[in-house]
């Protein structure tokens, strides 16, 4: 089943996860959450193999989404 997920990234790494998204082609908005310090990147109706390879690239897990 499909889910949006979102991932919290600093504002130091939202640089390179950028660019790395960018050649993958995947889809993304960039949110900037009340009270935090991080960014959310939010990824819609993602697959259990596109979770996985997200969390690979960036290194921690995410969240469900909801808008």
């Amino acid at each position: 089943m499909e889910k949006s997920i979102y991932f919290l990234v600093s504002w130091r790494d939202a640089a390179e996860l950028t660019r790395k998204l960018a050649k993958k082609k995947l889809r993304y908005a960039i949110r900037q959450l009340p009270d935090l310090q991080e960014l959310a990147f939010v990824f819609p109706h993602v697959s259990l193999s596109q979770y996985v390879y997200l969390y690979i690239l960036i290194g921690r897990e995410g969240m469900e989404y909801r808008a």
